[in-house]
């Protein structure tokens, strides 16, 4: 799934202009993820959300005519509880959404390199002007790697320097970066609204079996940002053609595929093969990683019997406790379309919790702590 960034890319590269609406800065109840983007084609065509209602109809119209005049803006919308409802919206508080024009040659550098950074699946702070000084200069970006190199500028040198140094200071960049930041460079310009934001990586889902379930487990993943890696033994059921939303499909032997891999704390395990003595290796393997998250199908049983056996093998109970299995909400799941849902919400739950189990403490009865 491409996100808003490398639509617009894809956009003004062919020669199209287009207009992004960013939400920089929010307070109270409010229909919409903070890092919610809209971009806006030609056609009004509308590719991600800024929210509903009301408030996404008045955002897209303005952000036709920021596209018509190439003058991006700062609004602010107060969302009463009374106002809310009565828009459909169900909510309340308040937003500032800064829109900007994306032309060619004016806006593909910055954004080439947020897609080189996603690419190599590195970090990087995005710094947008959004009020204060000259107008015109209003959407200049300056995109600062963690390694400390730039590309771009917001137009003014103390500026740069400011936005170098905060990130300097940060000792990984957080993937939920939202900020804006008050700079005083220049007396005559008066304060500069500048607009932080983290360009991460996407997590990685690492399905361990091309069956059914695994199939319907990526096909809802892909939709909620997650990279796609499918792992089987049988090539038949890890190919391009089988999974089309997948990243990648690689044919490996499951007692072996971790020394192919490259796991990390943005990556979730799931093993979904067609047997218990498949799914085996898989947990062993996925324990001594660093992985966000760990899961595995199952019968309550069966999980119990190879929890036995891993701890025979000096896998202690704390990290079996730390296994999603059996894996999923329990939502009553029975069709594979259903057990997805069921995995994708643990999955989404994990990832804004901080990978902590979904039902607390899975201890499962019999199961001994290793020696």
């Amino acid at each position: 799934m491409k996100d808003v960034f490398s639509e617009a890319l894809d956009l003004i590269s062919s020669g199209e202009s287009a207009a992004l609406s960013t939400i920089v800065s929010s307070k109270g109840s409010l229909p919409m993820s903070k890092k919610a983007k809209m971009l806006v084609r030609p056609d009004g065509e509308i590719v991600g959300t800024v929210g509903g209602g009301c408030l996404e109809a008045d955002v897209w119209a303005e952000a036709r005519e920021v596209m018509e005049t190439g003058v991006p803006t700062l609004q602010r919308f107060i969302l009463t509880e009374e106002h809310a409802g009565e828009n459909g919206l169900n909510c309340g508080g308040n937003v500032e959404i800064f829109t900007e024009p994306l032309l060619r040659g004016r806006s593909e550098t910055v954004l080439e390199a947020v897609a080189k950074v996603r690419k190599a699946r590195e970090s990087a702070v995005l710094a947008t002007l959004v009020s204060g000084g000259d107008p015109s200069k209003w959407s200049a970006k300056l995109l600062v790697r963690a390694d400390g190199t730039t590309v771009g500028s917001l137009g003014w040198p103390e500026a740069d320097a400011t936005i170098r140094s905060d990130v300097a200071e940060m000792e990984t960049i957080p993937e939920d970066l939202l900020e804006v930041a008050s700079l005083d460079v220049d007396e005559s310009a008066g304060p500069l609204k500048v607009f932080m934001e983290s360009i991460c990586p996407e997590p990685t889902l690492f399905l361990f079996g091309g069956g059914h379930v695994s199939f319907a487990i990526a096909r809802i993943a892909v939709t909620v940002g997650f990279r796609i890696v499918v792992i089987d033994d049988r090539p038949m059921f890890a190919n391009r053609e089988r999974f089309p939303m997948a990243d990648e499909t690689l044919t490996l032997e499951m007692e072996t595929a971790f020394e192919h891999l490259v796991i990390d704390d943005l990556s979730y395990i799931i093993a979904v093969t067609r047997g218990h003595q498949h799914d085996k290796p898989v947990v062993e393997q996925a324990v001594w990683t660093n992985a966000a998250y760990i899961g595995m199908i199952g019968s309550r049983r069966k999980i119990a019997l190879m929890w036995k056996e891993l701890a025979a093998k000096g896998i202690s109970r704390e990290r079996l406790d730390e296994i999603h299995a059996p894996i999923g909400l329990d939502i009553g799941a029975d069709s594979p379309e259903e057990i997805a849902i069921s995995v994708v919400s643990e999955l989404i739950q994990a990832r804004r919790s901080g990978g902590k189990p979904s039902h607390g403490a899975r201890s499962l009865a019999g199961v001994p702590a290793a020696s």
